[in-house]
C-alpha cells in the first residue's frame, strides 16, 4: 500500500484531499492519541477522511528519536532567532502542539530553555519557528523509509532548510523538497485536464469504484501516473540551478501533452470500431423491435450476443491502450461513467 504522512496539523483542507485521493492509496496525519477526532462540518471532507484517512500515533521509540534530534539541535551554534522566548512573543507568532506528540523529558528540555511554554492540559506553546521544525523532525521518524511526507505548508518551512543546514544532514530537505516540486508537477496535469474543478464527491467515486471487482486496472492508472511523477520528482531532486527545474518542469508538460494527444487519438480509433461496426447497427435495430414484440427472437439474441464480444473486445484493447500512457489516469477521471 502506498502511504503518505500528512504534518503538520491533524486537520487538512479539501485540495490536500484532492491530491492524496489522486494520488495515494492512503494518507495519515499525526494524531494525539487513538480517540482524537479531528472535526471536520463539511460532509464530503469527513467522508473522504473516513475513508481514505487514518491516524498515525508516535511511538516511544519515535519519540525518544525526536528527543534525541532537539537535544542535538540544541547544542549547535544556533542564530539568535532560533531562541526566542515564547513569553516575548505575540500570539499570532506562536505554535501549539499536542503534549502527547513528545516525550515528557522533551517538553522539560524546552521548557528549561524557555523555549516552550505549557498552557494547561491543551498542550504547549513555542515559537513558529520551532514548532515547524519539531514537526518535521516528528514526520520524519514516523514516515520512516516507506511513507511519503506531504505538506501543505511548504512555503513556512524555512526554519526547517536552516536546521538542516546547521546540522549539515540534508536528507529531510529532500522531504521537502520533493514533495513541492511534485505539488507544481501534478497541478501542471491537472492544468492540462481541466481538472482543479472536479468535485471531492467525484474523486472519491472514483478511488470506491477502484475497490470493486471491476476497478482494479483504475489502480494501474493511477500508480502509473505516480510513477511518472516519482521519475521527474526523483529528477528535480538532482537540478542544481533554477535553469534546470524549469527545463525539466516544461519537458514534463511537453510529454505529458503529448502523451493525452496519442491517448486521444488510440481510444478514438478503438471507438470508431465499435460505433461504425456491423453488429452495433444490428444491435440497434433490434433493440427496437425487441420492444415491439412480446417475445425476443433468435435474431435479436444472436445480435445482441455479436455486440456484446465487441464490447468485451473494446473494453480490453481500450484498458491495454490506459495502461501503456501516463494521462490514462487523469483521463479516466473525467471518463469515469465509461470504465
Amino acid at each position: 500500500m502506498l502511504t503518505a504522512l500528512y504534518y503538520p496539523h491533524v486537520k487538512m483542507s479539501t485540495d490536500l484531499l484532492k491530491n492524496a485521493l489522486f494520488l495515494w492509496d492512503k494518507i495519515e496525519y499525526i494524531a494525539p492519541n487513538l480517540h482524537f477526532e479531528p472535526d471536520y462540518h463539511e460532509p464530503e471532507l469527513a467522508q473522504a477522511v473516513s475513508l481514505f484517512a487514518g491516524k498515525y500515533i508516535p511511538t516511544d521509540k519515535e519519540k525518544q528519536m525526536v528527543n534525541d534530534s532537539i537535544v542535538d539541535l540544541l547544542s549547535q551554534p544556533l542564530p539568535e532567532w532560533f531562541f526566542v522566548k515564547v513569553e516575548d512573543l505575540h500570539k499570532d507568532l506562536r505554535y501549539t502542539l499536542y503534549p502527547e506528540k513528545l516525550a515528557p523529558d522533551t517538553w522539560r528540555r524546552l521548557e528549561k530553555e524557555g523555549l516552550a511554554n505549557s498552557i494547561n492540559s491543551k498542550g504547549f506553546e513555542t515559537s513558529q519557528q520551532l514548532g515547524l521544525t519539531i514537526m518535521s523532525i516528528l514526520a520524519n521518524c514516523c514516515a520512516g523509509t516507506q511513507k511519503r511526507l506531504v505538506t501543505d505548508q511548504v512555503s513556512s518551512y524555512s526554519a526547517l532548510d536552516r536546521y538542516l543546514v546547521t546540522i549539515g544532514g540534508g536528507e529531510l530537505g529532500d522531504f521537502g523538497k520533493k514533495s513541492e516540486n511534485s505539488e507544481t508537477l501534478v497541478t501542471i496535469s491537472l492544468h492540462l485536464m481541466n481538472f482543479k474543478n472536479v468535485s471531492l464527491s467525484r474523486l472519491i467515486e472514483l478511488r470506491q469504484k477502484e475497490n470493486t471487482t471491476n476497478g482494479a486496472h483504475i489502480r494501474v492508472l493511477r500508480l502509473n501516473y505516480l510513477r511518472k511523477i516519482e521519475e521527474y520528482v526523483n529528477k528535480l531532486s538532482q537540478i542544481k540551478t533554477p535553469q534546470d527545474a524549469e527545463e525539466i518542469r516544461r519537458i514534463f508538460e511537453r510529454e505529458m501533452k503529448d502523451d493525452f494527444n496519442l491517448l486521444k487519438d488510440e481510444l478514438k480509433d478503438e471507438a470508431q470500431k465499435v460505433v461504425f461496426s456491423s453488429e452495433m447497427a444490428t444491435a440497434a435495430i433490434s433493440l427496437v423491435g425487441s420492444f415491439l414484440l412480446p417475445i425476443i427472437s433468435p435474431t435479436v439474441l444472436l445480435a445482441g450476443g455479436a455486440l456484446y464480444k465487441r464490447k468485451v473486445d473494446y473494453n480490453t484493447n481500450r484498458n491495454k491502450i490506459l495502461r501503456e500512457h501516463p494521462m490514462s489516469w487523469l483521463y479516466s477521471m473525467n471518463k469515469i461513467q465509461a470504465i
